[in-house]
């Protein structure tokens, strides 16, 4: 049987096969988030939501409006830590802010689609103020106090921070770096054993902070509808309940 003939395809700029294969289509989280409600106006986004599938490829470089090449994120952040910003030529994907977390501020720029958690953990070396669980806002593990309320920082866009906000974590509670310096709270989360593996431990700690900042002698009811953001997988609940009690009498 004869060879089938080959027809030649002409090259017209399409990537090859070769180069589609080494090129696996993703779901970027930062483009779901920014189409879920995120706060970010897209062009052209539905609006049920937005989900990006593209392929792995250099970053682009960032172009100004005069057409001028603009830093890569890493340069601005670099440039950032050198006071050398100029905010004029940001490209519209980046933002310059001020953070104030556990009363120190913090002068950095963050893409616009940037988690509070990613810019704490990543840019500025705070990872172990908040703990990451689900990435999706439904356990709590990284729960911080954002002006007296308790958010979860996987999913506050860093660009919205930036206007004055205080923002608190485990560490911003203590008044120093010894036992006897923890907060109320925390002294009693240990001596009440509210914790086993701990990965919730800073999220239910900060969000039974902003709790009794409001409500300082909560009920039964109070309590389980003030942390009803945060899960615990080992379910320690018990433990954790008569912890939020004893954190109550102390403070009281």
């Amino acid at each position: 049987m004869a060879d089938e003939e080959k027809i030649p395809v002409e090259d017209e700029g399409h990537d090859s096969p070769e180069e589609l294969e080494e090129a696996p289509l993703t779901v970027s989280r930062r483009d779901f988030l920014i189409g879920a409600g995120a706060g970010v106006v897209v062009t052209g986004a539905a609006a049920g939501g937005y989900i990006a599938l593209r392929a792995k490829e250099p970053a682009p470089v960032q172009v100004t409006q005069e057409g001028e090449a603009a830093p890569s994120q890493q340069q601005q952040e670099a440039a950032t830590a050198e006071g050398a910003v100029d905010t004029s030529e940001l490209p519209a994907s980046l933002r310059a802010v001020t953070l104030t977390i556990d009363r120190q501020s913090y002068d950095v720029v963050v893409d616009v689609r940037e988690s509070l958690w990613e810019t704490m953990t990543n840019t500025l070396g705070l990872g172990s103020r908040t703990a990451l669980g689900c990435d999706r806002a439904q356990c709590g593990a990284c729960a911080v106090v954002v002006d007296g309320l308790s958010m979860n920082a996987c999913t506050i866009l860093t660009a919205r921070m930036g206007r004055g906000q205080e923002i608190l974590t485990v560490k911003g509670i203590t008044s120093g770096d010894g036992l006897e310096d923890l907060h109320p709270i925390q002294t009693a989360f240990i001596e009440n054993y509210g914790f086993q593996c701990a990965i919730c431990s800073r999220g239910f700690i900060m969000s039974t902070y902003a709790l009794l900042s409001k409500n300082p002698n909560p009920t039964e009811e109070e309590i389980r509808k003030g942390l009803e953001g945060n899960i615990c997988r080992c379910g320690n609940y018990s433990k954790i309940m008569d912890s939020v009690f004893a954190a109550a009498k102390a403070m009281s």
